[in-house]
């Protein structure tokens, strides 16, 4: 090896440990090998983390937690290309038309369109496709594409859970808290996210239904059955969900106050490229709370939650002069 390859290899080094996210975009982290997750094991955190409020999905990358979609159809669609994918949906293939408006959505592919998406998606949702309706409302509530209409976003959510679309349904049921007596349509909704949850064990549904009962919502407050969903959902993989339980954990709420329990789970999220599990992470260490107290390691997993787009562990940047959790 030449010595500048050298050089340029204790370069790349250097770098990666002082910044493990750097050059890499919070919303597609690079896959990792089966050695460098081993490699990662005793790490608190993978590289690449997603912004709050988005998930790790195996092949894709970071995605909105209150998206669906069909992972067949968007695993087709990325192999066979953006061109294909559109002839499929232009010849009546809906799912295409929803995959291809999350390729444009998400820039999985180039950078982000979120005009064209909101289009594929409206296109798809009038052909009846429940995940393009649910996308196209989360596109409505973000003001991606589009003006910030949380009244449009509703109505799509209950067109979408019409159409048996779960996510639709959970974001339904969350998307506000409606009270002792909420509206017919929205008592559907949390009757088609308990069944999903009971019947058919699906993980965002049951993060969905331990958030309703957390804040009571649509059904009575429940902190202690919050607790037991959220852990059957961080359990069926989903991250926010054990970043919820660590939060019921560290504040007792619902189950005995464990900062121990709490910690184990931030790292969880952490750990599933969740930006908040970093910051309450980051948070812990800042405290010394279920583990020895280190500044430096707070000062690492803020960076990180930062470099993916989490404001609060932006505005920290370290213990000094932060009140975290």
């Amino acid at each position: 090896m030449s010595r500048a390859a050298r050089k340029a290899m204790l370069l790349a080094t250097f770098l990666g440990v002082l910044c493990p996210a750097c050059g890499q975009s919070p919303d597609r982290p690079a896959p990792q090998t089966p050695a460098g997750r081993a490699r990662s094991a005793e790490a608190d955190a993978p590289n690449g983390v997603c912004r709050t409020g988005a998930q790790m999905v195996e092949h894709v990358g970071c995605v909105d937690e209150e998206l669906s979609f069909s992972q067949d159809a968007l695993d087709a669609c990325r192999s066979g290309g953006a061109a294909e994918c559109d002839e499929r949906c232009q010849q009546g293939d809906t799912p295409s038309c929803t995959a291809l408006g999350l390729v444009k959505q998400l820039a999985l592919e180039a950078s982000p369109n979120t005009g064209y998406a909101v289009r594929l998606f409206d296109k798809a949702c009038a052909a009846g496709d429940g995940a393009a309706c649910n996308d196209l409302g989360v596109m409505h509530a973000r003001g991606l594409g589009v003006p910030v209409d949380a009244e449009r976003a509703e109505t799509l959510y209950g067109v979408a859970c019409d159409h048996s679309d779960v996510a639709g349904c959970a974001n339904l049921a969350t998307a506000r808290t409606w009270g002792s007596d909420p509206p017919e349509n929205v008592s559907r909704a949390v009757m088609a996210v308990e069944n999903a949850c009971l019947s058919a064990a699906s993980a965002r549904a049951c993060a969905a239904l331990g958030s309703m009962r957390a804040r009571g919502s649509a059904v009575p407050r429940d902190e202690k059955s919050a607790v037991e969903l959220f852990d059957k959902a961080c359990n069926g993989g989903d991250v926010a969900a054990c970043e919820q339980l660590g939060q019921a954990y560290l504040r007792g709420n619902g189950v005995a106050a464990d900062d121990g329990t709490a910690l184990q789970l931030f790292r969880r999220a952490c750990d599933g490229a969740r930006s908040d599990g970093c910051t309450d992470l980051a948070a812990m260490y800042c405290l010394g709370k279920g583990v020895p107290r280190d500044t430096e390691r707070s000062a690492g997993l803020l960076h990180q939650a930062c470099q993916a787009g989490d404001p609060s562990a932006c505005r920290a940047k370290d213990c000094t002069g932060w009140a975290p959790l």
